[in-house]
């Protein structure tokens, strides 16, 4: 007897009973519909095509954000324009410049950090054949990223190392992203410029030496953080932690799983599968990117600092008051990051 007729029959005898089959038999035939019925639908954006971005990437690609119950679309928004998305409503969370995020607060925008993935700033200075040594900078320019990114304040922490003032000692241009900056190199357009792996390994190559590897300093950084505005997270707390986990788990396969997660860079870096700079990024950023996505504050401190250069109120900013670690506590003290062993 087919499962139509049986409950057809049995709908004669218990109408009742038989509704509540129907629905047992539904459930068991389809168990994926129940949770896509659950599922948190998520409008997601990076804000960089680069090899420090994986973690978004994986988590949707390797459906992790599935498995914490978000039906996730993921979009690209370059440089801070995610925020001024997230306060319009069109995204909800994004992974975005500290530096970006931290000004924006500073300037009243109703946003928070979540977490941190990246906390170092992993660029590297390389120069010129004319530049000898560091002290030759002097007088000279430095090229880095837009003003206010990670790649210009990279810029500023390497003249401050040196006690130089930006535009007064050594000039600081803004030149793009990485494979701008080494275009320009290349043209003889400036002396020096900041760079990120990949484009490091090929600066090298070209003739372009690192002269300093910012990475050594050990500086907590908000390099890339997840965002989101004050009033999504406090309507959606539990999708707040479920996109915390889902960044968490890609980290940790990203760190592990390269062979896993090195098609997914290619694909959004749109490169071959078997380009070199994947696996050169993954051992060189791997290794600095947050399991535990705790933001530093003293990194905060630092982007405040240099603002209140021109708007001295900011000195009397709290950097606590840029985050919002509850939910990153919570998922600790639960336990949950010690599920990965990262390396």
């Amino acid at each position: 007897m087919s499962l139509f007729v049986f409950h057809r029959h049995r709908m004669r005898e218990h109408p009742l009973g038989t509704l509540v089959a129907v629905i047992v038999s539904i459930a068991c035939l389809c168990p994926f519909a129940v949770h896509a019925a659950q599922a948190k639908k998520l409008r997601l954006a990076f804000s960089a095509l680069a090899y420090a971005n994986p973690p978004f990437w994986i988590a949707h690609e390797l459906k992790l954000f599935e498995k914490y119950r978000l039906d996730s679309e993921l979009v690209y928004v370059g440089g801070s324009r995610p925020i001024q998305a997230m306060l319009g409503g069109s995204i909800d969370v994004s992974q975005v410049g500290g530096a970006a995020t931290v000004a924006a607060i500073a300037q009243g925008a109703e946003v928070a950090i979540l977490g941190t993935v990246f906390t170092r700033l992993t660029f590297a200075i390389h120069a010129g054949p004319q530049i000898k040594q560091i002290s030759d900078l002097r007088g000279k320019t430095v090229a880095t990223g837009a003003i206010g990114g990670n790649s210009y304040f990279a810029g500023l922490l390497f003249l401050s190392k040196f006690g130089w003032v930006a535009n007064r000692d050594v000039g600081l241009m803004t030149a793009g992203g990485s494979p701008e900056v080494l275009a320009g190199l290349a043209q003889g357009r400036f002396q020096a410029g900041v760079l990120t792996p990949p484009t490091t390994t090929m600066a090298t190559r070209m003739g372009f030496r690192e002269i300093f590897d910012l990475a050594r300093l050990e500086f907590p950084f908000p390099v890339i953080s997840v965002v989101s505005t004050r009033k999504y997270i406090d309507a959606n707390p539990e999708v707040i932690r479920n996109i915390l986990r889902a960044t968490a788990e890609a980290i940790y396969l990203y760190k592990t799983q390269p062979e896993l997660t090195l098609p997914v860079v290619a694909k959004y870096m749109r490169v071959s599968k078997d380009d070199p700079a994947l696996r050169q990024s993954q051992e060189s950023l791997g290794k600095h990117m947050n399991q535990n996505l705790t933001p530093s504050l003293d990194g905060i401190k630092f982007i405040l600092d240099f603002l209140a250069e021109q708007r001295p109120a900011l000195k009397a900013k709290n950097p606590p008051d840029f985050v919002d670690l509850r939910f990153v506590r919570e998922l600790e003290e639960e336990g949950f990051f010690k599920r990965f062993a990262a390396k």
